[in-house]
């Protein structure tokens, strides 16, 4: 890289450092993903002006930032933190190139570690307690909300780490069965292999009865070149919720591009 990359590198690290932010979730750019067409479409009436979504092919894009703001308040060796997260769905190959959906996250959550030895050692690491908003700042009759509590448990094993979350959910009245479509919990593991990161995500609504819902997310990334912060990043999904406004419709998606942090 040339030095005077590293400098600006250099810089917006700081700048980041001074701050005391950090990468949270997947922060990611994907120039071609490829879906079904089971867009949300826009109203006309209500949205005058905007095209309808007719594009398989699109980009998207997350932000995803963390702060800690205290540790071992409590006398737990707990880490109580800030997150933030925006996924957007871009419309790049369109005309106007518009935004076709964004979804906001504000997130706030307590890590506690696990000092028992015995748990420790079977490779229970942490408890998660955590409360998020999610919405897509839209108005009606394409408004979607929810606000999530949880309780996420991680495990780790040489190579693989899992994670499990169960959530109780407060949906806004636009999208009031959202759990029947996305559940209420998710299964995460990480898989390493030397220099690749294999990553697959499950959700369900336990339901058996004939609605049984869900969606699977999976993922790989591997470094480009000698960057450590750069990584050809592949993503595939299957189910329902890729996007909030589309939480209760069924896509199929497969998108490949660049991972900023993992």
């Amino acid at each position: 890289m040339p030095k005077d990359s590293d400098g600006r590198e250099a810089m917006v690290t700081k700048i980041f450092s001074n701050f005391g932010l950090l990468p949270y979730e997947k922060n990611f750019l994907i120039p071609f993903a490829y879906t079904t067409k089971n867009y949300e479409q826009r109203d006309p009436i209500a949205y005058p002006g905007y095209e309808q979504f007719d594009k398989n092919i699109e980009a998207e894009f997350q932000i995803s930032l963390k702060k800690d703001i205290s540790y071992n308040l409590f006398g737990l060796n707990e880490i109580i933190s800030l997150g933030y997260t925006q996924e957007v769905w871009w419309q790049f190959y369109s005309d106007s190139a518009p935004f076709r959906e964004t979804n906001y996250r504000p997130e706030v959550w307590l890590t506690l570690p696990i000092q028992d030895k015995e748990f420790s050692e079977f490779g229970f690491k942490a408890v998660k307690i955590g409360f998020w908003h999610e919405s897509n700042g839209m108005g009606a009759p394409l408004s979607r909300e929810w606000n999530q509590i949880y309780l996420e448990s991680f495990f780790y094993s040489r190579n693989l780490m899992t994670s499990l979350r169960v959530w109780v959910a407060d949906a806004g009245d636009d999208n009031k069965d959202i759990t029947s479509y996305l559940g209420y919990g998710h299964l995460k593991l990480n898989y390493f292999l030397k220099k690749h990161q294999f990553d697959l995500t499950w959700r369900n609504n336990l339901r058996f009865n004939g609605e049984n819902r869900g969606s699977i997310e999976v993922e790989w990334s591997y470094p480009t070149g000698n960057s450590k912060n750069n990584f050809w990043y592949l993503k595939l999904f299957n189910g329902y919720g890729a996007s909030l406004v589309d939480y209760n419709n069924h896509q199929n998606r497969i998108g490949f591009g660049f991972l900023f942090s993992r």
